[in-house]
């Protein structure tokens, strides 16, 4: 062999040499690439916030002696992955039966929102962990009639037509 045939081969060994460098350095990087991604997604997942509506609970309350009707409608607030492990009918049943034993004159009063929430929240983590993050309401009727101070009540419920348009006008002030 001689000395030229010798000096190509060894360029040869050092062009494969980096050829095969830069290869497996590209397929790393690749790699490493696709594991940051998927690491990011699993994360991104089991932090993604979900919301699940039950439907309207209509309950009677007692208070006192007598009996008012309250419709709410709850949305639960957690991780996705939580909120998908939880049997939906129990949760339904359960804030059913939580709503019943609420005290009906804390609902009545002016933070009973604040007090539904809080109430229903704290015993969703007891029973079911705390994988449920948040309680709204989406709607809350009572059969509560609110009377200002200056309002009179009248005897009469039902007005006849006269009544209601006693002090109605088409006519211009003067």
């Amino acid at each position: 062999m001689s000395k030229g045939d010798n000096i190509k081969s060894k360029i040869n060994k050092n062009s494969d040499k980096k050829s095969s460098t830069i290869t497996i350095s590209i397929l790393i990087g690749i790699a490493l690439i696709a594991f940051i991604g998927i690491f990011y997604q699993v994360s991104v997942n089991n932090y993604e916030l979900g919301y699940v509506s039950l439907n309207p609970i209509d309950v009677t309350l007692s208070s006192g002696e007598e009996s008012h009707k309250v419709s709410v409608k709850v949305t639960l607030g957690g991780k996705s992955k939580d909120l998908n492990k939880l049997n939906m009918e129990n949760v339904q049943l359960f804030v059913k039966e939580t709503v019943k034993n609420l005290d009906y004159d804390s609902i009545a009063s002016e933070d009973g929102n604040e007090y539904i929430k809080n109430v229903v929240l704290t015993s969703l983590r007891q029973e079911f962990g705390e994988g449920i993050e948040q309680v709204n309401l989406d709607s809350l009727l009572t059969d509560v009639t609110v009377n200002t101070q200056d309002e009179n009540v009248t005897e009469n419920s039902n007005p006849s037509v006269d009544e209601l348009l006693e002090n109605f006008g088409w006519t211009k002030k003067k």
